[in-house]
């Protein structure tokens, strides 16, 4: 069971807005983390964030993605209501989750609260409700009635907003929106506050990026900003434990430990960097998993492609890019103990 200090860790990484291209909120509270435990940091001219523990023998490249999924007001209808666009690389989300959900409007003077609107059963018909349901027929109720009323409230095209839903413990699950990929940097805070007060240890640079949501943006600059000897991207990783789906391609799940990934839509990760960790963790009886994902990316491309052994290490999670996302919390110990065992072995 997760405790209450990382719960109140993971509820403020999670409350914290940081969609794809606004993520100055997110990374200053990261940096403040880090400095807690004597960290020095750095920012580029991007925005990606860097700290560095000074130890000796091999460079180690320690990577998440600090941004989230989110919207950006496309259209200010006449009577109020607003049309989005989805915040990332993908051209529209899954419309399927979004009827209901509460968004946070980050607007330059305060947050303003709205809820993704659709046609309710008693208008749609018999016949309606047999109907996909379209993103591009959604819009966003924010209880004004007009453009004008709109644009007192500081709301205008270009707007940000992104899911308003707090984290609840649910019997042995976390559900929260932002688990992709605030999960990842919580392990880099936890792990840099363990390493801090190693005796020894390699050197190690944590990176929070930038803009992985639109096709790792950032990540492509801090991949050239600095040389490693050896890269862990950490991100959230796909299951197939829920029913309906297809296990014969998925068995990942949740609570069996964190998922080692070989290959994902866009690299193979190092075959040699993934057996030592396979090999630690087996020696440690640390419970991993291993997955090949199709339709999904990481930072890890751009720090492959600058050529460094790069793997990819995630914490299994249910229902991603929604605003329920699921992790179990054992999941991410055996993934921090894996982390630290590699890390000063």
């Amino acid at each position: 069971m997760i405790k209450k200090e990382d719960f109140k860790l993971l509820e403020k990484l999670v409350s914290t807005p940081g969609p794809t291209g606004r993520e100055e909120r997110i990374q200053h509270f990261i940096q403040s983390e880090w400095e807690n435990f004597g960290l020095k940091t750095k920012f580029d001219n991007i925005g990606n964030l860097y700290a560095t523990i000074e130890g000796e023998g091999e460079h180690w490249g320690i990577v998440a993605h600090s941004d989230t999924i989110g919207f950006l007001v496309q259209q200010i209808l006449p009577k109020g209501f607003l049309k989005m666009a989805f915040n990332t690389a993908a051209t529209t989300p899954d419309a399927r989750f979004l009827a209901g959900s509460p968004l946070k409007f980050l607007t330059k003077e305060k947050e303003v609260i709205g809820y993704f609107g659709l046609r309710s059963g008693h208008l749609a018909g018999i016949e309606g409700k047999k109907k996909p349901v379209l993103f591009d027929n959604m819009y966003v109720d924010i209880g004004v009635d007009s453009e004008k009323a709109v644009r007192e409230l500081g709301i205008d095209i270009g707007t940000p907003a992104v899911f308003d839903t707090l984290p609840r413990i649910i019997q042995n699950n976390i559900v929260s929106p932002s688990m992709d990929n605030r999960i990842g940097i919580f392990i880099q805070i936890k792990l840099a506050k363990m390493l801090a007060s190693e005796k020894s240890s390699p050197k190690i640079t944590f990176i929070s990026t930038v803009q992985e949501e639109i096709g790792m943006k950032g990540a492509a600059a801090a991949a050239k900003s600095r040389n490693y000897d050896k890269v862990i991207n950490l991100d959230v990783g796909l299951t197939g434990d829920i029913p309906n789906s297809k296990k014969d391609f998925l068995p990942s799940k949740i609570d069996s430990g964190p998922i080692l990934v070989i290959k994902d839509f866009s690299v193979h990760y190092s075959h040699t960097l993934n057996s030592l960790i396979e090999s630690i963790a087996k020696t440690k009886g640390i419970d991993i998993q291993k997955a090949v994902f199709k339709n999904y990316n990481t930072d890890g491309m751009y720090f492959f492609m600058q050529g460094y052994p790069t793997v990819n290490l995630t914490v299994p999670c249910r229902y991603t890019h929604t605003n329920f996302e699921t992790i179990r919390f054992s999941d991410v110990e055996k993934t921090l103990d894996l982390l630290l065992k590699i890390l000063t072995q």
